[in-house]
């Protein structure tokens, strides 16, 4: 099995330079976290709708299993200012920084690059939402915007690892309907927070590009490295990943979509609890019906 996995893996890759890879890169006028991962990258072929099941997984491992830089400095650079970091025994990093308020822009150019190394770099524009109160929605991904069977483990791995972002089933009307309420609002914030794990994160970018979800913010779980989740654990990670949105903007009112299939019910109605003058409406996906029906208020 172990030479089987080797031998997908290498078979038609590339091995491209050292990249830092930015998973998010968000926050408010004086706050911003950002996240990544150093790697030594494999690069595949673009997918396609007729891509066969032997393709698909041979892309998914390449994937999962990555070349991670471990225990390298990477340095952050806003404006003339600089920040470093180091990359964990997985080339996981992340920053939390605080500026003086009025600090940081919408649309926030980001540098990032190795210290020793400063020809590897990435750039991002930061997520900086402005003060105005408007409506936010933070979603959920597997089984509330796309169809994953998360409650079959078998049916899940076909999904998963089996068929690539353009042959996976979109939830019908979800796109038009998250730009329907975020219309009005001047700084359309979309965040998705999925138990998915980071190693997914393109694939999931790619899809919700594929099926015209408005832009957004991507929270994918880290599940090894220093500080990871459990895979299983759902309810302490997405209440700690929507807690810290809700403090960074308490001017927004927020729609929460979820699904049956995990604890999304009720780790939404808990967080209704505690923040109550920030969620404006709850609404769950049955897996089973398909329906979806507003339980809060």
């Amino acid at each position: 099995m172990k030479h089987f996995l080797l031998s997908l893996l290498t078979f038609n890759q590339l091995i491209a330079l050292d990249t830092i890879h930015i998973y998010h890169c968000y926050g408010n006028d004086e706050t911003l976290i950002v996240e990544g991962r150093v790697l030594d990258p494999r690069e595949f072929k673009e997918a396609h709708e007729k891509d066969n099941i032997f393709v698909n997984l041979r892309r998914k491992l390449g994937q999962i299993f990555n070349d991670e830089r471990k225990n390298v400095n990477v340095t952050l650079q806003v404006e003339e200012q600089t920040f470093q970091t180091q990359s964990d025994d997985e080339g996981y990093f992340e920053f939390a920084l605080t500026f003086p308020p009025h600090t940081l822009k919408p649309h926030q150019p980001i540098e990032l690059y190795l210290t020793k190394e400063p020809q590897v770099k990435s750039t991002c524009r930061a997520y900086i939402l402005s003060d105005q109160k408007q409506t936010g929605i933070i979603s959920d991904f597997d089984d509330t915007v796309i169809v994953s069977n998360v409650t079959n483990k078998l049916k899940l791995a076909y999904e998963l690892l089996l068929k690539n972002y353009k042959q996976r089933e979109v939830v019908d009307g979800m796109a038009e309907r998250y730009k329907k309420i975020l219309e009005k609002s001047p700084d359309k914030p979309l965040f998705f927070i999925t138990g998915s794990p980071k190693q997914f994160n393109e694939a999931i970018h790619k899809f919700l590009d594929y099926h015209h979800f408005p832009k957004r913010t991507l929270i994918t779980k880290k599940i090894h490295g220093d500080d990871a989740y459990s895979v299983f654990k759902q309810h302490s990670y997405k209440s700690e990943q929507i807690e810290t949105i809700l403090k960074l903007y308490p001017q927004i009112e927020w729609v929460l979509f979820g699904d049956s299939g995990e604890q999304d019910r009720e780790i939404y109605l808990d967080i209704a609890k505690k923040y109550p003058g920030q969620i404006k409406e709850i609404y769950i996906r049955d897996v089973k019906t398909g329906q979806i029906e507003r339980i809060y208020p």
